[in-house]
């Protein structure tokens, strides 16, 4: 686990993660809020200046003669912040206060009359414009006087600079206080109600893997009902079933060893056995061999119990070498294993065509054959069936690959076992294993294909076996 932990940098935490992305969130949204906001600052600034312009000109007017010292006009001027202020009135456009000097004037803008996109241009067209030199701008607005058409000031635009830079430093500062004292706020409430419980959830899982049979690293879940509550109380659960499931496999594989040792040492005693049951069978004494028969069908099946057993947690199924195998010779080859004579009780029916090709492994395959003849030979002797009969049948199935039905005229699988008919050591009615259903069933699923159990009852079996094309 500290391995682990150590892999996770501080800046790829999650809580940091969080930090820094709330005090991004907050910082865009408070550009977002800037921008409209230093528009309407200068346009509320402009409408000042013409609103002190305004009360200049209500003193010239209070004036005798509306005459005034060039003092005074200076005062009035600065007062206003404006170097030349004109109105136009009853149709009459007049300088009332400024200079007889022609002002070299860069820019006009008339606030009467704007929307708030050319507000947000001209204000960042204001700011980009204060260096290197001021320039004179005119600006043209309305007035509280309604007797006045409009008024014009004139003024070096630095001291508009002036203003909105000192607001812009002003607005970060309250947006950078704004930011962390959010950031610290919403990253404490997530940290408790998120951050935390993940950062549990993550050192369960990285304390789980380690060693998922200690108990005491089990996640314990909190009490709470949200998706965070659900995921500890799942966690807790799989980890749980997981334990028991390790437990239960180790159990199984040191169950397997201990009777792969016991099948090996059982499989001598009967190799032994089987000696002396051959040498039981030369004896004329009629008890003997009235009893003798009995004795060695036990051991044969003793035998190839310990056989299939150890055959099946020896080995897994090997990949498939795949050729075009002539399917109706491989039967005939499984009929003679079988030893199954034509005058038997029990014969074999090859009924497949003689073109009828599969694209499998030969020797796979013959297991298949072998073990599903097996069984259906086994099940008919079992009952002393005076004609039993295994009928093999097939065809190719478009192309889509080829069809091979065993089906029997036996006595049937009982219904109790069919459901685990294909699971080792559950699927046999007749004292076997239980294993060459479940080895067939690998086998054909390996090569991509299908076997199932289409009939049974007192009429017999039928199994199907579907392979795919090549």
């Amino acid at each position: 686990m500290v391995e682990t932990l150590k892999y996770l940098s501080l800046r790829n935490r999650l809580s940091n993660r969080l930090l820094l992305l709330t005090i991004g969130f907050v910082m865009l949204a408070e550009v977002l809020i800037y921008v409209p906001s230093i528009a309407n600052f200068r346009h509320t600034w402009l409408k000042e200046r013409l609103g002190a312009a305004q009360i200049a000109i209500l003193a010239i007017e209070a004036a005798p003669d509306y005459m005034v010292g060039e003092k005074l006009s200076w005062q009035l001027l600065d007062s206003a912040g404006v170097l030349a202020i004109v109105r136009k009135k009853d149709d009459n456009r007049e300088l009332v206060l400024g200079t007889d000097k022609p002002l070299d004037v860069e820019a006009r803008y008339d606030i009467r009359s704007t929307d708030w996109w050319d507000l947000v241009v001209d204000a960042f067209g204001t700011m980009i414009h204060q260096h290197p030199n001021s320039r004179l701008i005119e600006v043209t607005g309305y007035t509280s006087d309604v007797s006045m058409d409009f008024l014009q000031i004139i003024f070096e635009e630095e001291h508009l600079c002036h203003a909105m830079f000192n607001y812009s430093r002003n607005v970060l500062l309250v947006s950078i206080i704004i930011s962390l004292m959010t950031a610290v706020l919403v990253y404490v409430t997530l940290s408790r109600l998120l951050v935390r419980p993940v950062q549990k959830i993550t050192d369960s899982m990285i304390a789980f893997r380690e060693a998922p049979e200690d108990t005491r690293r089990q996640i314990v879940p909190e009490d709470r009902q949200d998706e965070i509550g659900v995921v500890m109380q799942e966690l807790s659960v799989m980890q749980d079933e997981v334990r028991r499931a390790l437990n239960q496999k180790t159990h199984l594989a040191n169950l397997g060893v201990a009777v792969s040792k016991i099948n090996h040492d059982l499989r001598n005693i009967l190799a032994s056995a089987q000696l002396v049951s051959d040498h039981l069978t030369t004896l004329k004494d009629p008890t003997v061999q009235k009893l003798t028969p009995r004795f060695v069908s036990a051991i044969d099946r003793a035998i190839r119990l310990c056989e299939n057993t150890l055959q099946y947690g020896r080995a897994e199924v090997e990949k498939p070498r795949l050729e075009t195998v002539p399917l109706k010779p491989l039967i005939d080859d499984m009929a003679i294993s079988l030893g199954c004579p034509e005058d038997g009780p029990v014969r074999i029916v090859n009924n497949l065509p003689a073109n009828l090709t599969a694209a499998a492994d030969p020797d796979q395959l013959f297991r298949v054959f072998l073990n599903l003849g097996r069984n259906a030979v086994q099940a008919m002797e079992h009952v002393r069936l005076n004609k039993g009969e295994l009928t093999i049948t097939g065809r190719p199935e478009d192309a889509s690959g080829t069809i091979i039905e065993f089906c029997d005229n036996g006595p049937g699988i009982p219904a109790r076992i069919q459901e685990s008919l294909f699971h080792p050591f559950h699927g046999s009615s007749n004292g076997g294993a239980g294993l060459g259903l479940a080895i067939a069933r690998e086998i054909i699923e390996a090569h991509g294909g299908h076997i199932t159990l289409t009939d049974s009852g007192p009429e017999g079996t039928c199994f199907r076996i579907e392979l795919p094309a090549a």
